[in-house]
């Protein structure tokens, strides 16, 4: 069920981490050694992002682009905590993994 993400969705979830970290759009600005307004300005469509300047964002969230562009519907800590579960599996307990969960459908 994996789906593209679209820039405004790019934007909502800079909002999303930025606020699940606790900063202010001010503070997140000022790390990024930018004017206090630059984050704002980003996320209300005023400046373009940077693909750096999401990879400096990602950082300062204390997250991963995995966690950034996840593409469940929502952020899920659950869903996050089966991926790298599932990430550390040899081949052969992926495929059981993956056949138990169509059983389980």
């Amino acid at each position: 069920m994996s789906r593209n993400l679209d820039y405004d969705e790019v934007l909502a979830r800079i909002g999303y981490f930025r606020n699940r970290a606790n900063l202010s759009a001010r503070e997140t600005s000022h790390r990024l050694d930018k004017g206090e307004l630059y984050v704002t300005r980003i996320e209300n469509h005023k400046v373009e992002l940077k693909v750096s300047t999401l990879l400096d964002l990602i950082d300062i969230f204390g997250i991963n682009a995995t966690d950034f562009f996840y593409p469940g519907e929502s952020y899920s800590e659950e869903d996050k905590n089966v991926l790298d579960l599932y990430s550390v599996l040899s081949d052969e307990n992926k495929k059981l993994v993956i056949e138990m969960m169509k059983k389980l459908k």
